[in-house]
């Protein structure tokens, strides 16, 4: 018997039998919504998977000397077994997997901290669901609505201060249909490649000028309906998310995995645009690279210890803790144990575990809090790029040095000057 495992999918190889276990990508939407509010779209995206796999069999069956000794879902996974092993059948089967998802595209998105679901109906993809906005203000979503939201923006941002929740999620779902989705962020026809940056410290911004200055080798991140990805230089880090608000569920594309492939980017789910973290650093690690980037999003940020202990042999992992609005007591205590760079969001949490054990922090409204020197070596690095008088600066002047833009320039105050914010995101959750 041969066993061989890949990301997606375990072969088992005996003499007269062969078993394919494809791991299905599985939406579980109760991490986000009440178990109750979700029941269908839960198994929409899986159901009938087993029902097409063996119709795609039995079509391709006159090609093939392989008999197909069943076809079965067994929970999270397809098990697929075969009189025999043929690479075209595999090569069939995974593609399969892919068009059937593709077909019942499924995304779960996030805006003002608020979960949305995005499903295709009949060809149209849109929002369909969204879980309340649990902050009523945030000033960098406010002016990035402002340049590109046009009069849903504006609708949205008044609901925001009312207390009409079904209002607020019906608003929230016009404006991923009429911003997000009309935008191009889930076109697949779409280029991966830009030199653009959205904002003036994000994680995709801060790992481009990384590897421009060849600190990095490659990064973990993810992306709409490619899901965890491996990029490999500047422009198909920061191409890869444009201004991505948080994606944590995502369906594959054929022809966006082909553009990434010619765009050097590393699909690490290519059939099922499955997003796992671990999985990805792990990819990247046995693909040879050595410094390596990874972003994890919201509660995944309990990964942090884990992805610590992968560094190993030479490789160093560079972690950034994303999306923090609404993580976990837990969430919060890993990444003050484990992350290089923590952006802030609207999380209590972060407030009360990460300021304070933060050795710099960028930003004021919305403080990024650098808690390694590894951190601070990546954020200062690309500070340097937005403004080069920086290297004047000797930095140990600074119990805890804070850089914020001021009119284009970057200044350094030390933290114990700072005075508090009048326009941060509130109320922290």
């Amino acid at each position: 018997m041969e066993i061989k495992k890949y990301t997606e999918y375990t072969l088992t190889i005996e003499e007269n039998k062969t078993e394919i276990l494809f791991h299905l990508n599985s939406p579980k939407l109760e991490r986000f919504f009440k178990a109750e509010e979700v029941l269908g779209l839960n198994e929409w995206q899986n159901e009938g998977i087993e029902i097409f796999i063996k119709k795609l069999l039995k079509s391709a069956s006159h090609e093939s000397e392989t008999v197909v000794i069943g076809v079965d879902r067994e929970g999270d996974d397809l098990k697929i077994t075969l009189s025999a092993f043929e690479e075209k059948i595999l090569k069939l089967i995974c593609e399969g997997v892919r068009a059937f998802y593709e077909k019942k595209e499924l995304h779960v998105s996030r805006m003002f901290g608020s979960f949305v679901v995005l499903q295709k109906k009949g060809e149209i993809l849109q929002a369909v669901k969204a879980t309340p906005i649990p902050i009523k203000y945030c000033p960098l979503m406010i002016k990035l609505l402002k340049e590109v939201g046009g009069e849903s923006a504006e609708v949205l941002i008044k609901t925001l201060q009312i207390e009409d929740e079904e209002k607020q999620t019906q608003n929230m779902c016009k404006l991923i249909n009429e911003v997000v989705i009309k935008g191009g962020y889930f076109d697949t026809n779409r280029p991966l490649n830009s030199c653009e940056a959205n904002v003036l410290f994000g994680a995709s911004e801060t790992i481009s000028s990384a590897m421009e200055a060849g600190r990095l080798d490659c990064s973990v991140i993810v992306s709409n309906n490619l899901g965890t990805i491996i990029t490999t230089n500047a422009s198909n880090t920061q191409g890869a998310v444009k201004r991505m608000t948080g994606l944590f569920y995502s369906s594959p594309s054929a022809k966006l995995v082909k553009t990434a492939e010619e765009s050097g980017i590393i699909p690490v789910f290519p059939y099922t645009a499955k997003i796992d973290q671990l999985a990805g650093v792990k990819e990247a690690i046995r693909l040879g690279f050595k410094n390596i980037a990874v972003s994890v999003a919201w509660q995944d940020n309990i990964l942090h210890k884990e992805l610590k202990s992968l560094e190993k042999n030479g490789v160093k992992i560079f972690k950034f803790g994303l999306c923090s609005t609404g993580i976990s007591e837990e969430a919060a205590l890993s990444m003050r144990q484990g992350a290089d760079i923590v952006w802030s969001c609207a999380s209590k949490y972060v407030k009360e575990y990460i300021a304070p054990n933060s050795m710099a922090q960028v930003g004021i409204k919305i403080p990024v809090y650098i808690m390694t020197q590894r951190g601070l070596d990546l954020a200062f690095n690309h500070l340097l790029k937005l403004d080069n008088s920086l290297a004047k600066i000797d930095l140990k002047k600074f119990a805890c040095p804070v850089f914020y833009n001021r009119k284009g320039k970057i200044e350094v105050i030390d933290k114990s000057n700072l005075h508090s914010c009048t326009n941060c995101p509130h109320p922290c959750v």
